[in-house]
Order: C-alpha cells, then structure tokens, then sequence
C-alpha cells in the first residue's frame, strides 16, 4: 500500500474505497498529520461505524479517516490531510485537541464486554460474542482488574499494518507517535485495549524502529506542577518518587506500553529513575 494525494491505494493500484462523509474539519496543522492514533469501533460491524460517522445527529457528529472490517477490507472517509473528529479530549506529546494533528483508524471491534448469568459474554449492546472471540486481561490503565475483551481478527492486522507502514512512510510519523486513544486520552478512553498489542504493532510497522525511544533524551513538556516520577508503569498502586518539573531532561531507559523507564539528566549524568507517562515527554533534538 502506499498513499497517494493524502489517499490510501491498495497493492492493486486501486485505491482503498472512498464513502464521504461531511464529519471532518479543515486541513490538519502543518498540512499533514504527524500522529496516527488506533481506535476500535465499539461495534460489530464495518457498515454500522461508517453510517455512524456519515451521521449528523443531535447527539454528536464522529468521524475518523480509515474503517478496517473483520475481513481486512479498509474503507477511507477523509483525506488524510484532513480533520476527522475521532479523539475528542486529547493530548501527546505538548499537543493539545489531537484531531488537529493526527489520523485516526478504527477497526470494527466491541473492545470490552460483560459476563452473562450463564458464563457467555456479551458487548454493551447485548449483542452475544463466542467465547472464541474472547481475551481475559487487565487494562493498563487499570492493573488488576482483568476483564473480557474481543480479539481482532489476523486480517485486521494485516490490514491495519499495511495502512500503518504506508501513513507513517508517506508523512514520516515517528515510532512514539503510533498511539492508542488510550494514550492520548488517558483515564478517559479504553480503546483500543489489551486485545491490541501495541508494542507489536509498532515493531511491525516500523521494524525496530520503535527502539528509537530507548537510550533517547527526552524534555518533560509539563507547565505548572510539573510531572510525576513513578515507581511503578501506571498509576493504581504506584508510589511518586518525585515532581519533575518543567523542562527537566530525562533518559529514556526502556519503554513500557505507553509508559517509559526514565532517569533523570543531572549534570550530564543519570540520576533517579522511574516511570513517566510518555504523553507529557518531547525528544530533545539530536
């Protein structure tokens, strides 16, 4: 795949099919997006997120730029070089209201489900999901606390992969800038889960390039208070060790999710370590 005039084209030289839809904002700053943010639909099928985000309602207008379907098949409704309006409250990285920076793509999903009496599980619709459709684990941003969630299919992966390496070659997106909602709307936003693993979808996508993070200076972008050095990666039973405040530089040691192992530049030398979320850290130009 690769994108031609801000549209994704398929290995067959066709390009991936078009659905418009009037949800989408003016041009993205810079003119081109600099993150690329994965979500998941919520749902259960490929037709019913496009006709949410071709919807007008009341309730809300959404959007995002590619929907990829169980079977792989990715419909593209805005330009990448556009506004589509996925990720509501957000932060990266010293950017603020994410839509204005980034592309989002949804793979159809229901992400976290329910028990049922009988032991069944099923989406927040009511809808029945198999058993075989179904991963047990914790979310990150909440340790100890395992939960249902359904798996993505292999070739929505694929499919995911391919759309990725192709964005990220096309606008030269950085490996730190491969995120979940999860990450830019921490607390606030689930998707897409545990079922996606992250780490592996950046590895894939970028090689391992995605060890960039590690042995890199960082600044802390934090204005105010400054930002918590943690014990532990996540905040439930993590103990602050220290405010880093402003501007502190740090040494990214190894990175955990959306979470990075950090000790802190005094000097020129390592100093205290722990773990920051890598929303609020900036690399520090070579």
């Amino acid at each position: 795949m690769k994108v031609d005039d801000h549209r994704l084209k398929l290995d067959s030289g066709k390009f991936a099919t078009f659905v418009s839809t009037a949800n989408m904002g003016g041009p993205l700053a810079n003119g081109a997006p600099s993150i690329l943010v994965i979500h998941y639909t919520a749902g259960g099928t490929a037709s019913g997120a496009i006709q949410t985000f071709k919807s007008q309602s009341a309730s809300g207008r959404t959007s995002a730029h590619l929907v990829i379907d169980h079977d792989g098949k990715i419909t593209q409704m805005v330009p990448f070089d556009r506004v589509a309006w996925h990720a509501g409250a957000s932060r990266w990285r010293g950017h603020d209201g994410i839509n204005q920076h980034a592309v989002g793509i949804e793979v159809v999903n229901w992400g976290k489900l329910s028990r049922t009496g009988g032991g069944g599980w099923v989406s927040w619709t009511g809808a029945s999901v198999p058993a075989s459709r179904v991963m047990l684990a914790p979310h990150k941003h909440f340790p100890g606390q395992e939960h249902g969630w359904e798996i993505f299919d292999e070739a929505q992966i694929e499919a995911l992969i391919a759309a990725c390496r192709a964005i990220v070659s096309a606008y030269r997106i950085q490996g730190w800038d491969l995120v979940g909602h999860d990450d830019i709307s921490p607390m606030r936003k689930i998707d897409p889960g545990p079922a996606m693993a992250m780490d592996s979808l950046r590895s894939r996508v970028f090689g391992r390039e995605d060890d960039a993070f590690d042995n890199r200076l960082f600044r802390v972008n934090a204005p105010g208070d400054g930002l918590n050095l943690r014990e532990n990666a996540g905040l439930a039973n993590s103990r602050v060790i220290k405010k880093l405040p402003h501007d502190t530089t740090v040494h990214v040691v190894e990175v955990v999710g959306s979470w990075a192992l950090v000790a802190e530049v005094i000097a020129g030398n390592d100093d205290v370590t722990g773990f920051v979320h890598m929303n609020w850290l900036v690399p520090v130009a070579a």
